[in-house]
């Protein structure tokens, strides 16, 4: 292969950072367990950026269509503050990271997740975010900061130790709206009631996902929200 052949460093190094994220992607917390990825060897999400996206044949979930679903537009976005709880490879907060937020965080409990979203934004020159290591378990609204406009958890509440204590933070972080995917075991009308125990209102129940390759997965509950 001649040098004008050869692909180039960035080629090279999206392509690493891909099968980083499909390494990481395999699993994530459950509880005091592990829980894998039903579609092997793909990308837990895909979303898009100019300069480093996740194709949606990549991956098993779609950052994009999760904010067209949820009702999100760029100008609900532009100039707030994004908190993402759980959040995975940053799949969201990249997507997001397109409507021009004053300022994004990521909390996921995996180091190994958090150094990779780093890395991600750094070589997509992604600035104004942030990922933390963190255990919602333990964590407490003070160490988060804030507060923020907008609030994501998504598809975490069945994967904590401690629910209860996750809506507490959720009423501790949130000063504008959150958006809250519930697990396919949990009824939306539990989730409300949990809600409105803690000081949220207009709470609407949007539906269920429907960016998930896997058929079966799509029963998750959408609900928004906003903190009284």
């Amino acid at each position: 292969m001649t040098q004008a052949e050869s692909p180039s460093n960035d080629a090279v190094t999206a392509a690493r950072l891909k099968d980083d994220l499909r390494r990481e992607s395999a699993s994530f917390r459950k509880k005091s367990a592990r829980h894998r990825l039903r579609t092997r060897d793909a990308i837990y999400c895909a979303f898009s950026t100019p300069r480093f996206s996740v194709a949606r044949d990549e991956a098993q979930r779609d950052a994009g269509r999760r904010l067209q679903r949820f009702g999100i537009l760029q100008d609900q976005v532009r100039g707030k503050r994004i908190l993402d709880l759980g959040c995975n490879n940053g799949a969201m907060l990249f997507q997001l990271s397109n409507y021009g937020p004053a300022r994004s965080l990521g909390i996921e409990y995996d180091p190994e997740k958090v150094l990779l979203a780093r890395r991600i934004a750094e070589f997509a020159a992604i600035g104004l975010l942030e990922f933390r290591v963190g255990d919602l378990d333990q964590m407490q609204a003070a160490d988060v900061g804030g507060p923020f406009d907008i609030v994501l958890c998504l598809a975490i509440e069945a994967h904590v130790k401690d629910p209860a204590h996750l809506y507490e933070l959720l009423a501790g972080v949130t000063r504008g709206r959150l958006y809250f995917e519930a697990n396919s075991s949990t009824r939306p009308d539990d989730v409300r009631a949990k809600l409105q125990q803690v000081g949220f209102s207009e709470i609407v129940h949007l539906g269920v996902c429907d960016d998930d390759v896997v058929p079966r997965n799509n029963r998750r509950p959408l609900l928004s929200a906003v903190i009284s």
